[in-house]
């Protein structure tokens, strides 16, 4: 214990926890600066360098005693103390001005009320430790129940006032608020100078500590912890998520090692010294959990009789220390310190290697689920462990960071959000996709995939303007679509303008602006994971964002928010594009170019040169004009059955193979080169030659009915082998509903040229469904036929690379058979239509090679950012002011930092305000401190 009195202390518990508190602090200031009033950015200065000088002095001071080689003194101690709390007291006084309430709750974490009493406590606890060390210097003379009852004494003085005197005391200043206040701070503070020092004495006492040591040890080392885990489960978790069945098995093993005698035998005692220098940082932890809560621990014991719970941690923190320090006194008079150095620190860092190497091991787990699931190799079989997966899951609900501090494992929870999800989160909607992949569900999967929606037709355009220039340089057009859009039904206030624009093939979105009030914002590319988050917070607050992103395909989702009764809100697209093109917006149809303005004969040397550069461009776009002069040929269709063997039992399994039978009988195509697909978690594809049947028959249930995987690999094998057949998929389950499908497949449409259709076989009924728009949703029922489809053959029938749709629309072609396209970053330009032909078929193959795109998704979000066109890793955002643009900066580089497969927020509803028990405690702690405001006190 004497060791604390070394000045050096001051680095760890004043020095460093300054620094962190000041970083952080200035985090959150530099986001909402832009809110604040002068007068509120004053009041954060004068805070912030105050608490710099403080710290300053206190380094400084450090620095000559140990340069002088001289302990603490008195006076640092009692200053100290006395600064430090009433900086924490006056900083309490002015919270509330800190953050006006026109400042949006999501642009700071709110967290920094706690973090000042938490990170300046550990100065405050050790200056009181000094003082009881300093005015404790001989405990053989002193006796520790005197002090026990001095401490016993100041609740009961604080339960006697509040009930006999309180009353009759009305409070009419704001200097006898102070006072009172003052008061309290003064009695909590003797409060724990006496219980420490009651303590410090216990433990040195020889006497005591030998023949009553169990006495005192086994409540305070072992009970009362167990005691404290279960009280705090009852009031719901009130100080932090600790439902982890490690607690309560450390908190067993800690206090045993701590209630341990001491043994003769030395080996025996180098190995007690060995766990308990282990178990020291579980004791640390909950030590630094509580700091925050040690000045409420008082009130606590008033009102609910179990708040000495609260000061456990404090004094099992000096009991387990002072044990270390004689075990290592006494230690090194038999080893040498080469030896208990190395051991001591080993111990210390046992359980965060321990802790590590678990939350490493559920990251490698989760990693290798969302691989599967959202970068697969097609070609790959995969087997992961479904206990594994969904145990991992488990954990992660349970790590999950809330706003609220007692709602997670404090501190682990922020740590476990670091080292596994890269400070990101997994989506609601990931989640469910993970539980349904990997364990059977009765109930529909809840769909995953971004539903395009369409606003109220009462927010309409009512005007549209549009204008396109030929840039010779670029040979491309550019043209820009001014809109009108008004409210017009009085019922709708603040409502959203949603629409969907369908881009042709080699038309993309190069600018975007909206009138924010007078002022014309222009449109922010960001990364699409923290603009749709921005977006979301933004709209919250009901302010004014407007966006831009892909949905799937070329489908582009276009929101303008808010409307008020009667306003018209201007707003304007820019695309880029190669030929002239139609763009549909929400009923209008707009030509955008024109062919004369370029004239034939350009349009002719262009085709010609483009025949030319085909064979060596890796990216080749196919004009409606090239097209046509393609040659047109009809591929042989095949079967390609999907099986549903989630949940499979013998009946299920007989029916499914009488219904495939009676649809092969009808001969509707040949049943040649047939395949089927076994699909539930996995997808196992076999050709269908004799004996399926009993293949079939031998499959057991296996999660749940994961169609996305087989659809996407049937599409991806039939295009990566272009041949003169194309699959009919048919898909065989009692159930589709219950199939999982992530999204749409219109990402792949480029995969399937001959029509937009899979088909769903159940008790002889054959219906289809659309691959490329609503795949939950029939097309048409009871059919008995196929339709005959015509393709275009690229570049032609003597070397077919590609086939493509029958149709009048331009179409992209990748002419390369590496799964990844590598480029220049200095070779993209701003708004060039070749670059982003070139970022489209960057995007082409990452949807083939999903395992390619957590590479080489950065390298095209960079090129989409340098071009300024928009790609379905990004979008186009308006924010009104320079907060919002500073948190889509953080939130972007979060992002950008993390696996791709993770989220910024898990699309959960906000937790549940904490239980009427839980408030009420709060209420009654804080009860005695009144609040500034509450009446401007009575005069």
């Amino acid at each position: 214990m004497k060791k604390l009195l070394d000045p050096r202390w001051i680095f760890i518990v004043n020095t460093l926890p300054v620094i962190l508190l000041i970083f952080i602090g200035w985090g959150e200031f530099h986001i909402i600066e832009s809110f604040l009033s002068a007068d509120e950015i004053s009041l954060w200065k004068v805070f912030a360098l105050s608490l710099i000088g403080l710290s300053v002095l206190s380094f400084v001071y450090a620095t000559i005693q140990s340069i002088r080689k001289k302990h603490i003194c008195i006076l640092y101690s009692i200053a100290s103390l006395v600064i430090y709390a009433t900086y924490l007291y006056v900083y309490a006084n002015y919270s509330d001005d800190f953050v006006s309430w026109n400042v949006p709750r999501w642009l700071f974490s709110g967290n920094i009320y706690l973090y000042v009493g938490t990170f300046l406590m550990p100065t405050l606890i050790h200056s009181l430790l000094c003082l009881v060390l300093i005015l404790t210097p001989h405990t053989k003379q002193l006796k520790a129940w005197p002090n026990i009852l001095a401490a016993i004494f100041i609740p009961v003085s604080f339960y006697v006032f509040g009930i006999l005197l309180a009353p009759l005391w009305s409070i009419k200043s704001s200097g006898e608020h102070h006072i009172l206040i003052s008061m309290m701070i003064i009695g909590v503070t003797f409060f724990l100078f006496f219980l420490i020092r009651f303590l410090y004495i216990l433990i040195s006492d020889k006497t005591i500590r030998e023949e009553y040591e169990l006495l005192w040890k086994i409540p305070v080392a072992l009970l009362f912890p167990l005691l404290g885990l279960f009280v705090n489960s009852v009031v719901d978790n009130l100080f932090g998520d600790f439902s982890s069945y490690a607690f309560p098995i450390l908190a067993i093993l800690n206090g045993v090692l701590i209630c341990l005698p001491s043994f003769e035998n030395r080996k025996v005692r180098l190995f007690v010294f060995f766990g308990r220098c282990a178990t020291f940082l579980y004791t640390f932890y909950f030590f630094l959990v509580f700091l925050p809560f040690l000045p409420l621990s008082v009130f606590a014991i008033l009102l609910i009789g179990t708040g000495f719970l609260m000061l456990t941690p404090l004094l099992l923190f000096i009991i387990h220390l002072d044990l270390i320090y004689k075990d290592f006194k006494l230690l090194k008079t038999i080893y040498r310190k080469a030896l208990l150095y190395p051991i001591m620190i080993i111990g210390f860092i046992t359980l965060p290697i321990g802790v590590s190497l678990s939350y490493q091991y559920e990251r490698s787990v989760l990693f290798d689920t969302l691989e599967y699931l959202y970068s697969p190799d097609y070609t790959k079989e995969y087997d992961l462990n479904a206990g594994s997966v969904l145990k991992t899951l488990k954990v992660v609900d349970k790590n999950k960071q809330s706003q609220f501090f007692y709602n997670s494992t404090p501190y682990l929870s922020s740590y476990f959000k670091w080292l596994v999800l890269d400070n990101l989160n997994l989506s609601f909607n990931k989640k469910e996709l993970i539980r349904n992949v990997f364990s059977y569900n009765e109930s529909p999967y809840p769909q995953a995939k971004e539903l395009a929606k369409v606003g109220s037709k009462e927010i309409s355009i009512i005007d549209i303007q549009h204008r396109s220039n030929y840039d010779k340089e670029k040979a491309a057009w550019v043209s820009w679509i001014d809109l009108s859009i008004e409210n017009k039904n009085a019922s709708l206030q603040s409502s959203e303008y949603i629409t969907q624009i369908d881009l042709p093939d080699g038309c993309w979105i190069s600018d975007y602006y909206l009138y924010v009030g007078d002022v014309k914002e222009m449109g922010i590319l960001a990364e699409k994971k923290a603009a749709t988050w921005i977006f979301s917070q933004i709209r919250n607050e009901n302010r004014d964002p407007g966006m831009l992103h892909y949905l799937s395909g070329n489908k582009v989702d276009f929101r303008v928010f808010p409307f008020g009764l009667g306003e018209v809100r201007y707003t304007g697209i820019e695309f880029i594009h190669k030929d002239p093109v139609v763009i549909d917006i929400d009923g209008y149809s707009v030509v955008l170019g024109n062919d004369s303005e370029v004239g034939q004969g350009k349009l002719a040397e262009n085709r010609i040169i483009n025949d030319i550069e085909n064979e060596a461009r890796k990216v080749v776009y196919i004009s409606s004009q090239e097209k046509q002069d393609l040659q047109t040929v009809s591929r042989k269709p095949y079967y390609h059955f999907i099986v549903d063997i989630s949940n499979s039992t013998v009946d299920k399994q007989k029916r499914y193979i009488s219904d495939m039978k009676r649809l092969l009988n009808k001969n509707l195509i040949s049943n040649q080169e047939a395949q089927i697909s076994y699909t539930g978690t996995y997808v196992k594809t076999k050709m269908m030659a004799e004996g399926w049947d009993d293949y079939l028959k031998s499959q057991h249930s296996e999660g749940g009915f994961f169609l996305d995987r087989a659809i996407k690999k049937i599409l991806f094998e039939s295009y990566i082998n272009p041949k003169d057949t194309y699959p009919i998929i048919v898909v065989v389950s009692d159930n589709i509903q219950k199939a999982i499908v992530y999204n749409d497949f219109a990402d792949l449409r480029f995969t399937y040229p001959e029509h937009d259709k899979f088909y769903v076989l159940n008790q002889d009924s054959l219906s289809s469904y659309s691959l490329f728009e609503d795949v939950n949703s029939i097309v048409e029922r009871g059919l008995t036929a196929f339709p005959e489809c015509k393709v275009k053959v690229w570049p032609s029938m003597v070397k077919p690379l590609a086939y493509l749709p029958n149709d009048s629309l331009p179409s992209i072609v990748l002419n390369t058979k590496s799964k990844v396209l590598k480029s220049d970053l200095s070779a993209i330009k701003e708004k060039d239509w070749e670059s982003g032909l070139l970022m489209q078929g960057q995007w082409m193959l990452q949807v083939l090679y999903p395992q390619t795109a957590d590479e080489q998704w950065l390298s095209l979000i960079q090129n989409s950012f340098k071009s300024k066109i928009l790609t379905p890793l990004t979008a186009y955002i308006v924010v009104e002011n320079e907060a919002q643009k500073e948190m889509l900066k953080k939130k972007q580089e979060e992002a950008l930092s993390g696996n791709r497969s993770l989220d910024l927020n898990d699309d959960t509803q906000r937790m549940s305000e904490p239980s009427l028990f839980v408030m009420l405690l709060l209420l009654g702690l804080l009860y005695l401190f009144n609040k500034r405001r509450r009446s401007k006190y009575k005069m």
